[in-house]
């Protein structure tokens, strides 16, 4: 990613449960035990439905940040996957939050399957 690092940004469900998180200007997302779940391989597009979309560890499809929240699009078109991003060592990381304010999620969005959460 071409932006500094920055803090941690937490993302949570639909029903305001902290789920994972991120720091600006590296690819990788975080479950909120520190398992890596997933990166970002559009992250320098200028489209932000595009820049914003998550694939898990084996390149699929895993979620879209929307706003403060991770969910997953109910339709999708397939994008072939860039170069693959190398597996991250353990981060120190975000401080803990559990909860924010549960909102539904927007139209053509659902959560994303808790399984998927977890890392492997």
């Amino acid at each position: 990613m071409s932006s500094p690092v920055g803090l941690a940004v937490h993302l949570y469900a639909s029903d305001g449960r902290w789920i994972a998180w991120y720091r600006p200007g590296l690819p990788y997302l975080w479950n909120t035990v520190d398992r890596w779940i997933g990166w970002f391989p559009w992250c320098d597009e200028p489209t932000p439905g595009v820049r914003d979309d998550v694939l898990d560890p084996h390149d699929a499809y895993l979620g879209t940040v929307v706003g403060d929240r991770l969910l997953a699009r109910t339709a999708r078109l397939p994008r072939p996957v860039p170069a693959r991003v190398p597996e991250p060592q353990r981060p120190v990381g975000p401080p803990d939050v559990d909860r924010t304010i549960a909102v539904p999620p927007p139209i053509g969005y659902v959560d994303v399957a808790a399984h998927r959460l977890v890392g492997d």
